[in-house]
């Protein structure tokens, strides 16, 4: 079920406290944040394929959007390369 405006603000609040104080022992709170910058990135996506699919596109916001979805599939490939390395870590540690 999807949070109201209030509802989604007040656990933004909560999970900007939660980061603030360091007191995250399930990473709820990380895992909201940036679930919420994910999203605004890609809602900002979504706004531009919109328009760009009603009425096309001058270069220069195409080259944008480009930008954007090029930037969103970096980022996407270093959060992969991260939890893979975390997980050989964890592997790696569990031989000694």
């Amino acid at each position: 079920m999807r949070p109201t405006r209030d509802q989604l603000k007040q656990a933004m609040q909560a999970a900007e406290r939660m980061h603030s104080s360091n007191v995250d022992p399930h990473h709820l709170a990380a895992s909201l944040r940036y679930l919420q910058d994910r999203n605004k990135s890609l809602e900002e996506l979504l706004g531009m394929v919109d328009r760009f699919i009603r009425f096309g596109m001058p270069e220069r916001e195409l080259s944008e959007m480009r930008r954007l979805v090029h930037r969103l599939r970096e980022e996407e490939a270093r959060e992969e390369a991260a939890l893979q390395e975390a997980d050989s870590e964890i592997d790696s540690s569990m031989l000694l």
